[in-house]
């Protein structure tokens, strides 16, 4: 499973966006929910839920299988229930790993994306253990020991990143 964590807290997106965005929440239900509600349907309401709070405007919230799949990206951007919503949209929040943040503007090139993961690596997850980082990606700072690897809030932690959603 790919690990990812946030690049910033709630107060720094919010920094990021203006009253007048339409806003459309891009969330992965595969690996990001997996990373401690990073994405999924939970992940995506309550970063919906706090926008809105504060007065601004998400037009949609798009769950979306994998969100690293171009096919499937691009399945979403034409369908009749969604092509409208994603023409009127200024802002893509995207809940997914890098690879996900990357595959966005292919499809949507005229619309901002605001990138608020990193990447660590791969690793596992359990109920019992949680999510645990075991194969940092080449220029991901962070040194494992063991097998078993290192739970995400510790490799978020050591890298002044948040894990989990907003």
């Amino acid at each position: 499973m790919i690990i990812s964590v946030r690049n910033f807290d709630y107060e720094m997106l919010k920094k990021e966006l203006r009253f007048e965005d339409k806003i459309v929440i891009f969330s992965c239900n595969n690996c990001a929910k997996k990373c401690n509600g990073l994405g999924g349907r939970p992940g995506m309401n309550s970063l919906g839920d706090k926008l809105e709070s504060d007065g601004f405007n998400v037009l949609h919230r798009e769950l979306c299988g994998i969100a690293c799949s171009l096919d499937l990206i691009r399945k979403r951007a034409n369908e009749e229930s969604t092509r409208g919503i994603f023409e009127e949209a200024d802002v893509i929040i995207p809940l997914s790993c890098e690879d996900g943040e990357k595959a966005l503007p292919v499809v949507f090139p005229d619309i901002r994306i605001i990138k608020v993961t990193k990447t660590l690596g791969i690793g596992w997850g359990s109920p019992k253990e949680g999510v645990r980082l075991t194969t940092p990606l080449a220029g991901v700072d962070l040194k494992i020991d063991s097998p078993q690897g290192i739970t995400i809030d510790e490799a978020a932690d050591r890298l002044g990143m948040f894990a989990g959603g907003f």
